[in-house]
């Protein structure tokens, strides 16, 4: 069964997405819900979407309806009906004046004050409730109420003990929905890296959060990553400019890591183009006066690595058990040249960042 922070994640995973031609209504959530293409204005999809997040989970929470009013209603039948949010809560809104009393929804990803954090389909800045895109939006009006699923327990989170010897430090980016940092501080976690630029080019959307928020409680942010999408040395150097503007926005010197893993796809190249590539997007940052590294798995390191560029580069490795429970497995040590820092779990659990996080120590 899933957990709200599930949730959150796979809506965050589909901001972005559009519908095609613009004001069709031709999107894969409708695809999926109708078991064909469908257009046309009998088919806004902001229902459709929420139903197609909860869909990749077993069981769905949610029943399939492409209808606010009837979703809404099967939360109220169900005792599921809130007036206060929690988050991966079901938010119901009313935009239209009309005599329906909610004519859109989303899902809530965080909560500031009175502020409530929202992933939804179907919308725009221009149209909040039939704009055509998945979207992060920020809502503080035009709310009805919350439907409220019923996730799996929560597991507890302890703070954690840092192990003597190693600095601990997290890497964060919009998958997280939220990050207390004080809390982490206090779990005894010194550093924290975050995500640069999207695949689109844009800053991750908790970019000037989570870096406002980890120097605001004296974290040192130790640097940034950008995942590398690029598949020639020119895509490479305009990645690599995108983050240097970035940082030079801040004012601040930090490293910067390309991050090499399967899901750029530069894994169906020669490890001699995937050295062009690496080479090109480390020289634009070295020559913007940046320290630079790479993070990359074992099989990444292994198999797609030049040598002569292994024997030069600081590396960040991502080496954690199938079954991760979060702990330093001392037998997963990535003991290889040029390893500076290792992410030992993906599934770390923290005081003040609902599910999942990215635990990392220095080498």
């Amino acid at each position: 069964m899933p957990k709200a922070e599930d949730i959150v994640k796979r809506a965050l995973d589909e901001v972005g997405i559009t519908e095609y031609p613009p004001n069709s209504n031709n999107v894969k959530y409708n695809t999926e819900y109708y078991g064909r293409e469908v257009s046309g204005p009998k088919y806004p999809w902001c229902c459709a979407f929420v139903w197609w997040v909860f869909s990749r989970f077993s069981p769905c929470l949610v029943k399939k309806t492409a209808t606010c009013t009837d979703l809404g209603q099967w939360f109220k039948d169900n005792g599921k009906w809130s007036s206060s949010p929690h988050i991966g809560d079901v938010v119901f809104f009313k935009f239209k004046t009309n005599d329906r009393w909610t004519n859109h929804v989303g899902i809530v990803t965080g909560l500031k004050g009175n502020i409530v954090e929202t992933v939804e389909g179907n919308t725009s800045i221009s149209s909040d409730d039939n704009g055509g895109a998945v979207m992060q939006r920020r809502r503080s009006s035009n709310i009805v109420g919350y439907g409220r699923p019923s996730y799996s327990e929560k597991s507890e989170v302890a703070p954690v003990q840092p192990k003597r010897g190693y600095r601990y430090g997290i890497d964060v980016s919009a998958c997280q929905s939220s990050v207390d940092f004080t809390k982490v501080k206090q779990a005894g976690f010194e550093f924290v890296l975050l995500r640069s630029t999207t695949k689109n080019g844009l800053p991750d959307q908790k970019f000037d959060e989570y870096w406002n928020g980890a120097a605001g409680v004296g974290m040192k942010i130790t640097g940034v990553y950008k995942l590398c999408y690029a598949h020639s040395a020119w895509e490479a150097q305009n990645e690599a400019e995108g983050v240097i503007r970035l940082l030079r926005s801040k004012g601040h010197k930090c490293d910067i890591w390309l991050d090499m893993e399967d899901d750029g796809g530069q894994q169906i190249y020669s490890k001699d183009i995937i050295a062009c590539i690496i080479t090109a997007f480390l020289t634009t940052c070295v020559k913007a006066g940046y320290e630079v590294g790479i993070y990359c798995n074992m099989d990444w390191y292994k198999n797609h690595i030049r040598e002569d560029i292994r024997n030069i580069c600081r590396f960040w490795i991502a080496r954690y058990p199938n079954d991760d429970t979060g702990k330093v497995r001392e037998d997963l040590r990535p003991d290889v040249k040029g390893a500076v820092m290792w992410q030992y779990s993906s599934k770390g659990k923290l005081p003040g960042i609902p599910g999942n996080v990215d635990l990392d120590v220095m080498l």
